[in-house]
This record gives C-alpha cells, structure tokens and sequence, in this order.
C-alpha cells in the first residue's frame, strides 16, 4: 500500500509538473536612446492555470507589479529615474517614458504561476540606455602628402557617448581591419568617473606604397556606430607626393630638305657662278 501511495504521488507530481508555467521569454531591446521610451515584454503559457503575479526589477529592485487578484492589479515601486507608463502596461509589457543613461542595467521579468504550485519563472536581459556623440568624429593626419615609405599616422577622435562607440576604418571604400599591412589601436581617450561618458581615439598607422596609392590619391574614412542607433563618419584624402613621370622627348623626323644636302647644292651653285664670271672677263 504504501508502494502504491509513493508512485500516486509520484504520478500526480508529474501531472502538475505538466501543467503550469512554460515558454517563459523576455523581450527587450538591446539598446535605447536617452529621452525615449522603453518598452519591454515577457511572454508566457501557463497552460490553463491562472496568473498570480508579475514582475519586474532592475537590478534586483522590483518597480513593477501586475496582480490580477488585486484591485488596482498594477503597482508602481518608486525608483529614481523610472516613469511608469501604466496606462501602457498589463500583465504582459511594461513601458518607461524619458529613460535616462542611468537605467542601464539588467531588466528582470517573474511570473508566477497560481495555486496549486505556485510556479515561477525568470527571465533577464541587458538593455543600454545611450547617449550618442553630439557631432561627427574628427579625423587628424601628421601629413596630407606621402611618398613611398614614409609612415601614414591618421588618428580618430569620438566625442563624449555612452556607452563608447564602435569605430571602423576605411581606405578607398575597403575595410582596413582586414589588410595585412594596417595596424589599428583603439583606446579611452577619456572616462568620466561620475557620468561614465567617455571619448574614444583610434590609430590607423601603415606605409605609403604604390599599392595604398594606386591612383596617386587615397581616402580614409573613420565610421563611427553606437548599436543600431547612430553612426556617423568623417574622411580625408591624402596624396602621393612622387612627381609626376615626365613624358618621352621623341624628336621631330626631318624632311628630306632639312638632311644638310640643301646647303652643299647651294656652294656648288655660288661656285659655278663664279667660274662663269671668270670666264666672261678673259673673253
């Protein structure tokens, strides 16, 4: 008897492990610019057993709740740069308005299931709240002309973001991470401690030659991109500083009046004439 009581109650945890909290998932975008609105989702199936409670922190610290059995179901937690938008929240989505850089961070959603087992589920995700640079990136060169060999420094600054930007190099439209004769170095410029903004400066460093100056001319680029969010880009030309090949010198072909011949007829001609006055004389 008691076999049989072990495996009923073996049978029927199995039955309520089958019904309740599944296919919990978060959604929230991976980043967000400041002063907009952010909206996050939690999607569930509680396969026939009723909602009890969800909800959501940042960071550990609850600001949202939506209990069906309560009335009103929804609970606004005071937090400090957190507006609740509870006209556009239930018991799925909850939506901030005026985010502010300092809610970044980890977004959690929990669902719990109602009686008999009480599941609960969650779910977390980072979400960035940005501030982008305020214009494009500036781009700095030690010489705008090269001749072959000489070393090409080209530097890149991004004003002050949050989080840092991502900068990419282009020479003549190609990516120049890629080429095996560039060297890239990115680094902080500068963090601030407080606000966390910071400014990012890169290095582009290679050699002129014939194969970066196939035209005479080359056009770097800096892009720089925050997410999906913002980009932006600066570009120069620097040009080769060789002189340009002199054209070939093909002298004239000279007529057959211009070979010397001319001159000689013109002395037999003076001579004959002058034998022909001789002879006039002695007649």
């Amino acid at each position: 008897m008691n076999g049989m009581n072990a495996l009923l109650y073996l049978f029927t945890l199995y039955i309520l492990e089958c019904v309740g909290l599944r296919d919990l998932k978060i959604h929230v975008p991976v980043a967000v610019r400041s002063g907009s609105i952010l909206r996050m989702n939690c999607t569930y199936d509680l396969e026939n057993t009723a909602l009890y409670s969800i909800k959501w922190y940042l960071r550990d610290q609850e600001f949202y709740r939506y209990v069906p059995k309560e009335s009103p179901p929804t609970r606004v937690f005071p937090m400090p740069g957190i507006i609740v938008n509870v006209q556009e929240s239930d018991e799925n989505k909850v939506t901030i308005v005026n985010v502010q850089r300092e809610l970044t961070g980890y977004y959690k959603c929990e669902v719990s299931a109602d009686a008999p087992l009480f599941h609960t589920g969650i779910k977390t995700k980072l979400t960035y709240v940005t501030n982008e640079p305020s214009s494009p990136p500036t781009l700095q060169s030690n010489r705008m002309k090269y001749s072959a060999g000489d070393l090409i420094n080209v530097s890149c600054i991004a004003g002050e973001s949050y989080p840092a930007v991502n900068i990419s190099w282009f020479l003549n439209n190609q990516t120049a991470e890629t080429m095996k004769s560039v060297r890239i170095n990115t680094v902080f410029e500068h963090k601030d401690k407080v606000t966390e903004m910071v400014v990012m400066r890169s290095y582009l460093i290679t050699r002129a030659s014939t194969l970066l100056f196939p035209t005479g001319r080359i056009k770097v680029m800096c892009e720089i991109s925050q997410f999906d969010l913002y980009k932006s880009s600066s570009e120069i030309e620097l040009v080769d500083n060789a002189p340009p090949k002199s054209a070939q010198v093909i002298a004239p072909s000279l007529s057959p009046h211009s070979t010397g011949k001319a001159p000689k007829l013109q002395n037999w001609a003076s001579i004959t004439f002058m034998l022909f006055i001789a002879n006039t004389k002695l007649l």
